[in-house]
């Protein structure tokens, strides 16, 4: 039976996907705006030529976003039949119902259908009749070792095709550090001083990319042989965000406290950053603040130290995060003022994670902020949903077919659990989902556990919702690793996840007993179906955050004082289910489905029976005309719809910014629709030292 990684993915055409009242660039603005990098890999797919065309891709060059969304613009539909990453066997029957449903295909409609094999592979009609391209990494690279580059994300390969051609042939050594300088800016004498390393890490975490072992070896080696760096662990600090920024705050609580009791030359060994005598860190300590690298620690006598550590130091009696709101207002200010419109995905998780930290504070029942501050927050949340959405409509659609090595969307999420259960050394998986947490949920959760379990390993990643992000289409997309239109049967309810999670692990060749699903009780002990020794992938739903949410009834700031009792009374039981989880074997994967935003009604639809689902932040449609209407009433809503991922004829109306459909000025906590708040959710590995 063919594995989970050899489905087909599809990728739609401009005016899918987005809301209809908005209007996509055309193909020639997206041409105007392409990098010489893009344009010579869209060399061969002109718009208007071929009705279909074959890609053999073994190197993935076609997985970059910006390069899908291109094609997008132009008009194609791509559908991708397997992914280059995988030894599995394609699934010709799914490869034979996407490539139905996309036609007809025409010059003005094109398909584009890529595998990672031998064009050969892919079924003789469509050989016979399609237009072929063979997409081959060493021509683009000819003078760069081919395994270096290869392993290398589409994004850095950008950079690099972007950079000067080497003129010498490169072994893989030489091509890693040519890599390193083109693709990561990283200049190996320059990284040699402390703080400029600091400010490297700083802002390669940002980007969440990863740089290949072969590619690190030649940026660490060097470095471990500089007397600056004796003591620190150079591979952990560039592999792993949390533990960079684990030790750049402990490097200054040390420092902190050796200056504040005045020991500081008695305890110079107790650090490894010297703050006291390296300017350019000095320099620096701002930015590293204000970006949440590191936190103001609490002395006794600020006056005492010198000016410059007064960003990073607080009086015992201080509120910080009053200081911390301004600091993440200016920061988002900044990224909002750049371009964003067309910026990869990664470019917007650390602005997700900023204005979940922000939003939290501006809700915090126990801070008291400055009307000057208030209208800032509420102004950057402004723009911060309409960039937001602006990006949704040209780059959803796009990311739905990019599931290895790095998901995307909530329904790839069995596809890189299976992924790791192959490649990854992980024979025993658990996917956690906790309904409805909200990023800015998982903040503070994520502190408490790891002050409450300092042996549990984190691994955090971000993920896109199922739009509309209600409960029966996002959580059965997260847990049957499909698109809705793949279960447009049950698209109105939650009772076939059980069905769902067994089939996608029966793909994968594992039978029912090994896969269990399971909802948890409000004890939040360990199924018995999971303590079976047979298991390998179990899926277990916890519904008390969600709860919570449908239950506030005095806005985000209700959420955010329940959250603190659910810490208290709840989650010590889920923990000890974690814990024995871990002690079983099992890496578990915490994930949730949507998260939820404050909203104030704007009156409801009277639409009578054409309505399918009637939410507050979204209602669906089998009837385009039935939804059209709608919208027109309600001239501030968005009808999404027709995206390669809902069912052909299911339509959503959407409310726009902060609006419900609920009784003119009512304040609801709810979920189902565009908002950053609800559409970009945390996607997390706990493991165990």
């Amino acid at each position: 039976m063919a594995g989970a990684y050899g489905r087909a993915t599809e990728l739609s055409p401009p005016g899918t996907g987005r809301g209809v009242n908005r209007a996509g660039r055309s193909a020639s603005e997206t041409g105007a705006l392409l990098d010489p990098w893009r344009a010579r890999v869209l060399r061969p797919f002109p718009a208007h030529t071929h009705p279909l065309t074959l890609v053999a891709d073994p190197d993935g060059l076609l997985a970059d976003e910006a390069t899908l969304a291109a094609l997008a613009e132009r008009g194609f539909t791509v559908v991708a039949h397997a992914h280059p990453i995988s030894s599995e066997v394609p699934d010709p029957v799914l490869l034979r119902h996407r490539v139905e449903a996309a036609r007809p295909f025409t010059p003005e409609r094109p398909l584009v259908v890529v595998t990672g094999g031998a064009l050969e592979s892919l079924p003789y009609d469509l050989w016979q009749t399609g237009h072929h391209v063979t997409l081959a990494l060493h021509e683009f690279f000819p003078n760069l070792a081919y395994p270096v580059v290869r392993a290398l994300g589409p994004a850095a390969r950008a950079r690099l095709g972007g950079a000067p051609t080497s003129k010498d042939v490169l072994g893989p050594r030489a091509t890693a550090r040519w890599v390193l300088r083109h693709a990561f800016d990283a200049d190996l004498d320059r990284l040699r001083q402390p703080a400029a390393l600091v400010a490297w890490l700083t802002d390669h975490h940002a980007r969440a990319e990863v740089i290949p072992p072969m590619v690190a070896e030649e940026l660490v080696g060097p470095l471990r042989s500089v007397p600056a760096y004796a003591g620190w662990h150079l591979e952990t600090l560039l592999a792993d965000p949390a533990a960079f920024t684990a030790f750049v705050r402990d490097q200054w609580r040390s420092f902190v406290g050796a200056e504040s009791t005045r020991r500081l030359h008695d305890a110079r060994s107790a650090y490894l950053l010297a703050f006291d005598t390296d300017p350019a860190l000095q320099d620096d300590l701002p930015r590293l603040v204000r970006i949440g690298v590191l936190e103001p620690v609490h002395v006794s006598e600020p006056a005492t130290l010198p000016d410059w550590t007064r960003p990073g130091i607080a009086a015992p009696d201080e509120d910080r995060r009053p200081r911390r709101v301004d600091a993440l207002a200016d920061l988002l200010t900044e990224q909002l003022d750049g371009a964003l419109d067309d910026a990869y995905w990664s470019a917007w998780q650390p602005i997700a994670r900023a204005w979940a930290e922000l939003s939290g504070l501006r809700t915090a029942p126990d801070l008291r902020l400055d009307p000057s501050q208030i209208e800032t927050i509420d102004g950057i949340h402004t723009r911060l949903e309409e960039r937001f959405l602006d990006w949704l409509q040209r780059r959803y659609a796009v990311l739905a077919g990019q599931r290895l090595p790095t998901p995307h969307h909530v329904h790839h999420v069995p596809d890189f659990l299976a992924y790791q259960r192959r490649v990854g050394g992980q024979e025993r998986v658990t996917l956690l989902v906790l309904d409805g947490l909200a990023l800015a949920d998982w903040l503070p959760i994520g502190d408490a556990w790891r002050a409450r379990h300092p042996d549990w390993l984190f691994a955090e990643r971000l993920l896109l919702a199922q739009i509309p992000t209600v409960t029966a289409i996002s959580r059965q997309a997260l847990i049957g690793g499909l698109r809705p239109r793949e279960f447009a049967a049950t698209v109105t309810h939650n009772q076939a996840e059980a069905k769902l999670w067994s089939a996608f692990w029966a793909r994968e060749d594992l039978p029912a007993v090994a896969a269990p699903y399971a909802r948890l009780g409000q004890d939040a002990a360990l199924p018995d179906a999971v303590t079976d020794h047979r298991v390998r992938a179990a899926c277990l739903v916890e519904n008390s955050i969600d709860e919570i949410v449908h239950g506030a009834r005095l806005g985000a700031a209700d959420v955010q004082a329940s959250l603190r009792l659910w810490l208290d009374r709840v989650s010590p039981r889920l923990e000890a289910m974690i814990g024995a989880l871990l002690g079983r074997g099992f890496t578990v994967y915490l994930a949730s489905d949507h998260g939820h935003v404050e909203a104030r009604g704007v009156g409801q639809p009277s639409e009578g029976v054409s309505v399918e689902t009637r939410g507050k932040r979204a209602r669906t449609y089998r009837d385009h005309r039935a939804a059209a209407h709608v919208r027109e009433a309600f001239p501030e809503t968005e009808l999404w719809g027709d995206d390669g991922l809902l069912p052909e004829d299911v339509w959503a109306v959407m409310p726009g910014g902060r609006d419900a459909f609920a009784p003119h000025g009512d304040l609801i906590v709810t979920h189902g629709g565009l908002t950053l708040d609800e559409v970009i959710v945390p996607f997390v590995a706990i493991g165990q030292q």
